[in-house]
């Protein structure tokens, strides 16, 4: 019987699970990703704010006490989460689901540099060593050994990760004076404005009907991921949370083998070892 933590745990990382394998369909689709982008983006923006609206109203007379400077860092969150989901659907493009699961949980390893830059937090030689191996996973992941440079979707899924490591740093600033309902609603809502910019900037058509079915089912995951974390966050810690987030790839995994017909060499499979290990023990190490 499920804990309610693992509960939460679980299916936000089954609900970020079923985002990427769905992607990843409509990408095979040949859906332009700007405007795959922009419209799962959008739909995940209006499922938080109906339920903010209709489940989590006694959060919503607390968005006048927002400072300008909570607003500010809000929007710039919101501006590294769209930066994070723009570079990681290109790179999905490119790659394979398996590939993507695996290459994104380098986010805590960004985030545990970006800490110790900008936040002030110690860096330990073990952490040094963590950072090299999974560095090393990611490039074996990528390369199968067989060439130099690790390809091109797996380096844009590499840039997504840094820059889900600077949402992530940006929303715990502002996490400290604002409830998480409101957070969680305030930054997909910039992001959300983020998308519609840039569409309209290379005049993406946002009311395309074409696969539409399809992004509506990525944009409800991708609200129902904000949504489960938040709830699971309540109830656990950080480090429980990251370690359930490990079974991503397990899932993306079966995802990717039986029904995309995606592969996993012996060799990227190590290299995913390699880097799950090491992102686990340099949470265990951080916390």
């Amino acid at each position: 019987m499920f804990s309610k933590k693992a509960l939460y745990c679980f299916l936000a990382v089954f609900s970020s699970s079923m985002a990427i394998f769905f992607k990843k369909i409509a990408l095979l689709g040949n859906i332009d990703p700007l405007r795959l982008l922009l419209q799962f983006m959008i739909i995940a923006a209006i499922m938080l704010t109906i339920n903010l609206l209709l489940f989590q109203k006694k959060y919503i007379i607390q968005i006048k006490k927002i400072k300008i400077s909570e607003w500010k860092m809000i929007f710039l969150a919101g501006f590294f989460l769209f930066a994070a989901y723009l570079a990681s659907t290109y790179g999905l493009r490119f790659t394979t689901s398996i590939n993507y699961s695996f290459i994104i949980r380098s986010t805590l390893i960004f985030s545990t540099i970006l800490s110790f830059f900008f936040m002030g937090e110690r860096m330990y030689w073990q952490m040094l060593l963590l950072i090299v191996s999974s560095f090393l996973g990611v490039y074996l992941v990528s390369t199968e050994g067989q060439i130099i440079i690790p390809r091109a979707g797996d380096l844009f899924i590499l840039m997504g990760a840094f820059f889900f490591a600077s949402f992530a740093m940006a929303q715990k600033i502002v996490n400290q004076y604002i409830p998480p309902e409101l957070i969680s609603w305030g930054v997909i809502s910039s992001s959300a404005f983020y998308s519609i910019l840039v569409g309209i900037l290379f005049k993406v058509n946002i009311f395309s009907t074409d696969s539409l079915f399809i992004i509506c089912i990525i944009g409800i995951f991708e609200g129902l991921v904000i949504l489960f974390m938040n709830q699971a966050l309540k109830i656990t810690s950080v480090t429980y949370y990251y370690l359930m987030t490990m079974l991503m790839p397990v899932i993306n995994g079966f995802l990717g083998i039986v029904f995309l017909n995606e592969s996993f060499k012996l060799i990227q499979i190590l290299g995913g070892i390699i880097l799950i290990v090491s992102v686990i023990l340099a949470q265990r190490l951080k916390f």
